[in-house]
């Protein structure tokens, strides 16, 4: 038998993924009861060819034999690696594999995700703000008066959902809620899309230099960044680039545009970035729909417009004061177009955000057949955390297994790179996800059960590393399933005020340790429907512990002579069992803080 554990230092070191050229030193250990004549290490950059390092062994006490292995990787890439034993007579056994990411050295990721707090807003429901009147438009649209009413979404005569109502949510309401931000203690906006575009969605942009006449203009853009930058909030953008809208500049066709498109002349200067099956009705379409036909992101003159040019789109807005931007749809998005557009957001501001949409482990995706880069240093900062999301909601709400939830986040942990791990956007729904509250209420036997899951879910998410992401309005226990019904406008006058105070309460506490971002993640003990986790640092550590199921459990925060209790958060029924334990109850959960 061979005995090896890839999150053990023991087996193990460095843990998890390491930068290019790191030393690291592995272990296994053979109680086969029969001497092992030698044991390899054999590695593959993903499907490339073997490679095989004989190790060097040793018999210990017990008679178990232990084989030591070295490997320095020079090449960044995704590696899968496994051990092989042979006895003198020929017989080989060998482990399962294992993967180990080897990442481009001095790798680095924005200071400023980790520890940050970040707040998503779909534009057109977050807030209304009379100071600014939208022109009319040359298009079919409907401006909602009533804030907060049912959004369309039945199909029309034709059987085509329009998203063509409008709430009038714009540019100057988000900058009115900057003090509302700030107090809640949020460092960073998320907007959804902002560009011109037919739809209120606005994934089917129509002219990605243009602010949608609906929500402002250029200017209100520019004073919305200057007036988060004086509070400490920085701005990121969500970038389409996978495909454009069929009404645009650039493809034009309906026709509502001067500039000759794609559809209605081979000679448009855009005709280069769209592919025509049979010209001009047939051509190729995100998912098929064909009010987004798709787009030749390696095209050169696409990439001159969107990437390389002087005053290319992504120089533009981080010129009027973008931070940086969330990929939509990351996965079809090539190697080359990710590669460039990080390079350009980085020569901007070195401090620069690429986040990717990428809703399964990125570290070893597989998109289109092709093995995905995106976490190797060229390519995103950090990616949408949609595992972590779904692992919560299975714990909070299906099997309430506390392992299985530690299983996701450790294999989290060892497959990306520490810059990663530390700047993931911790989600617990967004646009186009059911919200959290919904999915909550509707499994729990009342409301109370459904706000006491949620204070748990908020405990992990909030002191996990990364940067946990409100979705607008969840801070006020909005409900929705999902789209249009995610989608609805924000009103706190309507909200759950309990919600909006523990919110409040848990950030304050959060704020209070200046040091998190600092402090690493480690693995604590779970058990059942109990799950804890460690973050841990030279002279302070927290003790983080949510129990989702119906039994108490005990947690023994155990202190050293120079430590301390400094604080605590508790959501639930939580009390002293002793001078050193706390009883959690059922749906209960507590954020310890001890220091020197």
């Amino acid at each position: 038998m061979i005995y090896f554990d890839s999150k053990n230092r023991n087996d193990k070191k460095p843990f998890g993924a390491v930068s290019q050229n790191t030393e690291l030193f592995l272990h296994i250990k053979v109680t086969e009861g029969r001497l092992m004549q030698s044991a390899f290490l054999v590695v593959a950059k993903d499907k490339e060819e073997e490679l095989f390092i004989q190790g060097t062994g040793e018999t210990g006490d017990s008679g178990d034999e232990h084989f030591y292995f070295t490997w320095r990787p020079d090449e960044i890439g995704l590696y899968f690696y496994y051990f092989l034993v042979r006895d003198g007579d020929g017989n080989t056994e060998q482990t399962d594999r294992f993967q180990i990411t080897i990442y481009k050295r001095n790798f680095e990721t924005p200071a400023w995700l980790k520890g940050g707090i970040m707040y998503q807003i779909f534009p057109d429901r977050f807030a209304r703000s009379l100071s600014y009147l939208p022109p009319i438009i040359n298009k079919e649209y409907v401006l909602r008066e009533d804030w907060g009413g049912m959004p369309y979404y039945l199909p029309d005569e034709q059987g085509i959902v329009r998203n063509h109502d409008f709430f009038g949510g714009n540019l100057c309401g988000i900058t009115e809620k900057l003090d509302y931000f700030l107090q809640l203690g949020v460092t960073v906006l998320y907007l959804n899309p902002i560009f011109e575009a037919y739809s209120n969605h606005r994934y089917d942009t129509a002219d990605y230099k243009k602010i949608d006449p609906m929500l402002g203009t250029e200017e209100d853009f520019v004073n919305l960044c200057r007036e988060a930058e004086s509070r400490g909030i920085r701005m990121i953008l969500d970038g389409v680039f996978n495909h454009t809208g069929s009404d645009s500049i650039y493809f034009n066709k309906s026709g509502r545009y001067p500039e000759v498109g794609a559809y209605q002349s081979k000679d448009s200067k855009y005709s280069s970035w769209y592919t025509f099956l049979e010209y001009p009705e047939v051509y190729e379409a995100w998912w098929g729909i064909d009010t987004l036909p798709s787009v030749r992101e390696t095209d050169p003159s696409f990439l001159d417009y969107i990437i390389r040019d002087e005053n290319s789109v992504i120089n533009h807005w981080l010129h009027c004061g973008a931070s940086g931007y969330r990929l939509d749809v990351a996965d079809e998005l090539p190697d080359l177009f990710l590669e460039e557009l990080r390079t350009t957001v980085k020569i901007n501001d070195r401090e620069g955000a690429v986040i990717g949409e990428v809703w399964e482990d990125a570290s070893n995706k597989i998109s289109y057949g092709q093995r995905r880069k995106y976490l190797l240093g060229d390519q995103l900062d950090s990616v949408m955390n949609y595992p972590l999301k779904d692992a919560l909601i299975d714990y909070l709400i299906y099997e309430k297994n506390g392992l299985k939830l530690e299983s996701l986040i450790d294999n989290l942990w060892e497959n990306y790179p520490k810059p990663v791990f530390t700047a993931l956007m911790n989600i617990l729904g967004t646009h186009d996800t059911p919200r959290i509250r919904t999915l909550l209420t509707e499994s729990c036997a009342d409301e109370f059960e459904a706000r006491q899951r949620l204070f748990l879910a908020l405990l992990i998410q909030f002191f996990l590393p990364g940067i946990p992401c409100i979705y607008y309005g969840d801070e006020w226990g909005m409900q929705g399933g999902r789209d249009p019904f995610n989608r609805q406008c924000f009103n706190e006058k309507t909200g759950d005020q309990e919600t909006f105070r523990f919110y409040k309460r848990l950030i304050a506490f959060r704020k209070r340790i200046s040091g998190l971002r600092e402090l690493e993640y480690q693995p604590r003990y779970s058990e059942g429907s109990f799950y804890s986790f460690y973050r841990m640092g030279e002279r302070e550590r927290m003790v983080i512990a949510v129990n989702s199921g119906s039994e108490d459990h005990i947690l023994d925060f155990t202190l050293t002579n120079q430590e301390r209790l400094k604080d605590f958060f508790i959501s639930g029924s939580v009390s002293f069992e002793t001078d050193h334990s706390f009883r959690i109850k059922a749906n209960s959960g507590i954020a310890v803080y001890i220091g020197s």
